[in-house]
């Protein structure tokens, strides 16, 4: 809408001209512009310009609040508002939550030694039921949880089965440097562990490119709200998937017949993600991811340890210190 009056008056008559707009573009509309019903409101008296000096740039909106529209906007007093009252959560874009969160997601390799049967051996002492120990290799994720210079120990959470019968211990950081960590502890019962790392190991490198997870509030988490899941996937080193909070309080019984309450959640999390990232649009860790169902009728349900409800047990694991499984190859 253009009004020609630049003072109208009861002695002016006002001429109001209809003109057909392009749509915006997504530029212009910004990456975040919610489907909202918004209103037009004049706060000054509109002067009479040329519709192609009428250009908007990036706009963003929070619900209940005001913002002037640039160029013409700007100088001829157009606001667009929000009709609606509610508070909406906007955060980061998820290449900004990428950014910042990845120097702070490790990829953990447990090597670690198990017996292995073999059935078809028919030449053992014992025929065709032999067993041995074999050693193994497999891969997790973990996340940078405190930094603490008095103690030189980088400390680092993720899930106990990630490093169960472990009988060493190596982290990866994002710079793909590879350093020896000391289990601190467990808790089978909540699938969690700690780890820490020398800090004074570390080189200047790795220092400068790391850094610690900031921890949101998964108490105040709603059903709906987008999330980010970070991990070390299928070991192939880390990714970056997006979903949404799919229910909340959820209860699993864990294979000790444990039951604990989980945030489910669609982003994908596949093999090598538990103990990685799950984290808010602000970047803020809100879950350790570490569990997914599986099956042809199943998709898109993962699961992950609500950060607010182990926060004091961390802390506890922290001062631990577990030694690794003495288990051996005989040669």
């Amino acid at each position: 809408w253009i009004l020609l009056s630049t003072t109208p008056t009861a002695a002016t008559p006002i001429v109001i001209l209809c003109l057909p707009c392009a749509p915006l573009t997504s530029a212009a509309r910004g990456r975040r512009s919610p489907k909202r019903n918004m209103t037009l409101t004049k706060t000054a008296s509109v002067s009479a310009c040329q519709v192609a000096d009428t250009k908007l740039t990036k706009l963003t909106l929070q619900a209940g609040t005001t913002r002037t529209t640039p160029s013409c906007g700007a100088r001829h007093g157009l606001t667009l508002t929000s009709t609606s009252g509610t508070s909406v959560r906007y955060g980061m874009d998820v290449t900004d939550i990428a950014s910042s969160a990845l120097p702070c997601v490790v990829s953990i390799t447990n090597i670690s030694v198990q017996e292995v049967q073999y059935f078809f051996n028919r030449f053992g002492p014992n025929g065709s039921n032999q067993s041995r120990l074999e050693e193994t290799t497999s891969c997790g994720s973990g996340v940078i949880f405190y930094s603490d210079e008095a103690s030189d120990s980088l400390y680092i959470v993720t899930n106990q089965h990630v490093v169960e019968g472990a009988t060493t211990l190596s982290v990866s950081f994002v710079d793909n440097s590879v350093y020896e960590a000391q289990l601190c502890g467990t808790d089978e019962s909540l699938d969690l562990a700690v780890l820490k790392v020398a800090l004074s190991d570390l080189s200047e490198e790795t220092l400068s490119q790391i850094s610690v997870i900031t921890i949101g509030n998964s108490d105040a988490l709603e059903v709906g709200e987008q999330v980010v899941a970070i991990g070390n996937a299928l070991g192939y080193g880390q990714s970056v998937t997006t979903g949404i909070v799919s229910a909340l309080n959820r209860s699993l019984t864990n294979e000790d017949g444990t039951t604990s309450t989980y945030i489910q959640t669609d982003a994908a999390i596949n093999p090598g993600n538990s103990g990685g990232a799950l984290l808010n649009l602000d970047g803020e860790l809100i879950g350790i991811n570490t569990a997914k169902l599986s099956s042809t009728d199943v998709e898109g349900m993962g699961y992950a340890i609500p950060i607010s409800d182990v926060l004091d047990q961390i802390v506890q694991l922290m001062g631990q210190n577990t030694a690794f499984s003495q288990a051996t190859i005989s040669q």
